[in-house]
């Protein structure tokens, strides 16, 4: 007879548009029919899914977590941290219950909650890379500049009412402080880019804030590699004509616009300039590295996602 699995289901009660408890018994109840041993906890404070996963976690065949992409990026930090103290690391299993979910349309998870609970019973565990912003671990996205404050500056309550409409309005209240440029270089393993630039991000995604990149990009979720995307400051109409077409061709000019993929990444700016990770503020830093950890951690998803192994337009 085949042994039970055991598996801790961690829950963000307050997540997204949709609260878990709606679904909370179909959820356990597809998980104790795929063979699980199901035990479930709920967060209570920021930073309470991290120490549960890092305390109890190597007790566990799978872990799986139910919130947003912030909730997800707890449970990585905590997988990382249980990995660097040489504990046994659990798979990892995602429910989406956040408001945008942009790492688990990228995953082919499905953000039906019982469908994706579904998927952890059905589907296939892959190595996923991780990018570390210094000493930070992000899931899917860093960024900097333009607009990359509006997911953590938007209010909870305002989200949960009004879904991706929220992100849009807040983002438009602030649009005189949008276009602020930061004197940079930009060093990574394709050669070095100095200017002023307006917006900055390295994702290891098929989407930023519910959206397609705004540069054709090749992805892979497992090839060491996160995509990265820059623009430069458009201080002049000229130069601004020449992004606005960039962003309508969606193809980066090398000049204005620039795409590339790459394993690492530093830097080095004349003033502090703050970061999100994951659509959470991710500190400010003159300087900093970041690195893509190729395969770190081991996620459930489809048999059939298609953006691991060789590199997919999108």
């Amino acid at each position: 007879m085949e042994e039970t699995k055991k598996l801790l289901l961690l829950a963000n009660p307050v997540a997204g548009i949709t609260g878990t408890e709606r679904f909370l018994l179909s959820i356990i109840d597809k998980l104790v029919v795929g063979g699980f041993e199901v035990t479930v906890e709920t967060t209570q404070r920021k930073g309470h899914l991290t120490e549960i996963i890092f305390e109890k976690g190597e007790k566990y065949d799978v872990v799986a977590v139910s919130g947003g992409d912030g909730t997800l990026n707890e449970a990585v930090t905590a997988l990382l941290k249980m990995k660097n103290a040489g504990k046994r690391i659990p798979k990892l299993g995602y429910i989406p219950a956040g408001t945008v979910n942009d790492f688990a349309r990228s995953h082919d998870i499905p953000t039906n909650m019982p469908e994706a609970a579904e998927v952890i019973v059905k589907g296939k565990a892959r190595g996923c890379d991780i990018g570390m912003l210094g000493d930070r671990s992000f899931v899917y996205v860093a960024a900097f500049g333009t607009f990359t404050d509006t997911s953590y500056g938007t209010p909870q309550k305002l989200k949960n009412i009004f879904g991706k409409v929220a992100y849009f309005f807040h983002g438009a209240s602030r649009l005189h402080l949008a276009l602020r440029p930061y004197k940079m270089k930009i060093e990574y393993d394709g050669g070095t880019i100095e200017g002023e630039f307006v917006y900055g991000g390295a994702s290891n995604s098929r989407s930023v804030g519910g959206m397609r990149l705004p540069l054709r990009s090749h992805v892979s979720l497992d090839d060491g590699k996160f995509e990265v995307i820059l623009f430069k400051n458009p201080s002049t109409a000229r130069r601004l004509h020449k992004l606005a077409k960039a962003l309508m061709d969606r193809e980066a000019d090398g000049f204005e616009a620039y795409e590339f993929s790459t394993s690492w990444m530093k830097i080095t700016s004349e003033e502090p300039v703050p970061w999100t990770t994951d659509g959470e503020f991710g500190g400010e830093y003159t300087e900093v590295e970041l690195r893509c950890i190729d395969r770190a951690i081991d996620i459930i998803v489809p048999e059939n996602c298609k953006y691991f192994g060789l590199a997919k337009e999108v």
